[in-house]
């Protein structure tokens, strides 16, 4: 090949190389399967969109931006699925807010969420946050302490890589296929996930499996947690940002999740409900001690754990193989309609149904024993009614220590 010929070989290449990239590019871009550009919102073509599985945090943050949302929704994943932005609760507020909630993640989580949106200029007037027990408990063996690798990626690294990237190329195609899969992994303009792959995996495999698998994994990880003490430095954190959502003036309400009786039996087969208490009682003096410094700051505590009708709710058997449950996908998640009635008791604190009991108690140091009282007289009517809920959780335990004794 003679030197011309192969220079205009290697230009029409780098012509044909840069041409595909450019169709990729403008694929994904007007696809949009994250809904980072909006250039076209089709029905049946990109109006449902693939659920998050990299790059949650920065995602969220520009649908956050673009939004500029009067309030917003932190939490993990129980608050991603189960507080819809869009209830009836919020009243004229609604569709005003967005869901920032992402599943795994902690209190560092929603205190940089919350820093980035003020840095950007957005003071949402209400905050909801999810507070989760689980993430405050410590591991009873400290792992090995392991050196937090530098990422290889500059900070804008995640823009390029979701334009240009086969897993973005693999989202775009994926996007007009789940337009009517009632069965997608999908998450919603508003920010929350409407769990549609988790009613899929129920009503394929049953309630009671899936509750069992759930109460399982959960038992396996709270008897290695320390039974007296918490995870260091999360308390400061949780003080430190209510003092920084108080300095905006937003109305913060902490929300104590409603997990299913069964996680609170586990709590308790895992010689964790001291612990339980203990951290509520902190939660409270926390709130208080932010308010006595802050006099004007609005922030309240709300309990929706405890044993009442909502959390007591039956689990289908094994025989029961195709019924469904009303509130719950699983110990650990509420479904939507649930996380509507947890919000229009945040949110109004009146309008419950007639046979809820005290669901969902504000919580100060003022009604911390009247709430203490009001689980366990709910405890003793829910194990009256369902004694086999109970009975797994002792069992679950029970194979745990033996697997530890067989071990030592």
């Amino acid at each position: 090949m003679s030197r011309p010929s192969y220079a205009r070989y290697l230009s029409i290449l780098t012509l044909v190389l840069l041409s595909c990239a450019c169709l990729v590019c403008a694929f994904v871009y007007i696809v949009d399967p994250y809904n980072l550009y909006g250039v076209a919102r089709r029905e049946n073509f990109n109006a449902v969109k693939p659920g998050l599985e990299r790059y949650q945090s920065q995602i969220k943050h520009e649908h956050a931006l673009r939004l500029r949302p009067r309030f917003i929704i932190l939490g993990n994943s129980r608050a991603e699925i189960g507080f819809d932005p869009r209830a009836a609760a919020f009243g004229a507020m609604q569709g005003a807010g967005y869901n920032m909630g992402i599943p795994g993640t902690g209190m560092a989580t929603a205190i940089s969420q919350f820093g980035r949106l003020t840095q950007a200029g957005i003071k949402p007037g209400t905050v909801i946050v999810g507070l989760e027990f689980i993430d405050f408990l410590k591991p009873a063996i400290a792992p090995p302490a392991r050196a937090e690798a530098p990422s290889a990626h500059l900070p804008g690294f995640w823009r390029f890589d979701t334009l240009f990237s086969l897993a973005s190329v693999k989202d775009a195609v994926k996007t007009p296929l789940i337009q009517h899969d009632r069965a997608a992994f999908t998450i919603e303009p508003s920010g929350l996930n409407p769990a549609l792959d988790y009613g899929a995996h129920a009503v394929r495999d049953g309630y009671d499996k899936v509750f069992r698998h759930r109460a399982q994994k959960s038992a396996a990880r709270f008897v290695t947690m320390s039974k007296t003490d918490f995870a260091d430095g999360d308390f400061q954190s949780l003080h430190d940002f209510l003092l920084a959502m108080s300095a905006t003036q937003a109305d913060i309400k902490l929300v104590i999740y409603p997990y299913h009786a069964q996680m609170l039996t586990l709590f308790e087969g895992a010689g964790l409900w001291p612990l339980f208490e203990e951290w509520k009682q902190q939660v409270v003096q926390e709130v208080a001690g932010v308010k006595e410094k802050n006099p004007s700051a609005s922030i309240s505590v709300t309990d929706f754990s405890g044993f009442g009708p909502y959390n007591c709710e039956p689990i289908p058997t094994q025989q029961q193989r195709h019924a469904s449950t009303r509130w719950y996908w699983e110990a650990g998640h509420f479904k939507k309609a649930l996380g509507d009635i947890v919000m229009q008791r945040v949110m109004t604190h009146k309008g419950g149904a007639p046979d809820d009991g005290q669901f969902g108690m504000p919580l100060t140091s003022a009604t911390l024993a009247a709430n203490r009282d009001r689980i366990a007289a709910e405890r003793r009517a829910c194990e009256a009614a369902q004694p086999a809920m109970f009975a797994l959780s002792k069992k679950l335990f029970e194979k745990s220590l033996e697997r530890a004794s067989i071990r030592r």
